[in-house]
């Protein structure tokens, strides 16, 4: 099974339509990393009209009106949860937004995958054999070096590896 990890939006719509119209044929659920920022943006989010797995980040607003706009198919952990797991392909994998979190999970050897976002930098490395992953971001400014480029990811659950790739 593919999987699209995606973080850190930041309301960059166009971006976002442009990797929802490139893949969602190609994958069976999508994982959300944090900082969507406004509900409007949950609701372009949904439009990948697959099963979505998302956890909020630092700047996100109005978590309640997010869920009302993203709809049935985005499924939000909880906010008294720091970190979201689910099973896809038969691979154990949590999420959350920020890096110290995500290697700490990684550290304990219990994921196949974690996966994070927060920093807008693409990282991707092995733990042991859980795979540490952040997909870069979806809006594609690094905070010390302005705009570089959208970026995403596309995990695969065969072979416990990921792709990234650059809008």
């Amino acid at each position: 099974m593919k999987v699209i990890i995606l973080s850190d939006i930041h309301d960059h719509i166009g971006n976002l339509e442009k990797i929802i119209t490139e893949t969602k044929d190609q994958v069976g659920a999508v994982i959300f990393c944090g900082d969507l920022c406004a509900p409007f943006t949950a609701a372009v989010l949904s439009k990948f009209e697959l099963p979505i797995y998302a956890c909020l980040g630092n700047v996100d607003e109005d978590h309640l009106m997010m869920k009302e706009r993203g709809g049935e198919n985005i499924h939000w952990t909880p906010l008294a949860k720091e970190y979201g797991q689910i099973e896809l392909g038969g691979r154990k994998i949590a999420f959350c937004h920020y890096p110290k979190l995500a290697e700490l999970l990684a550290g304990t050897g219990e994921f196949d995958a974690v996966f994070f976002g927060h920093t807008h930098n693409v990282f991707n490395q092995k733990v042991g054999e859980t795979l540490l992953l952040n997909p870069g971001a979806v809006c594609g400014i690094k905070p010390s070096q302005g705009y570089t480029g959208a970026s995403f990811a596309v995990y695969n659950t065969e072979i416990n590896s990921a792709e990234t790739f650059f809008v």
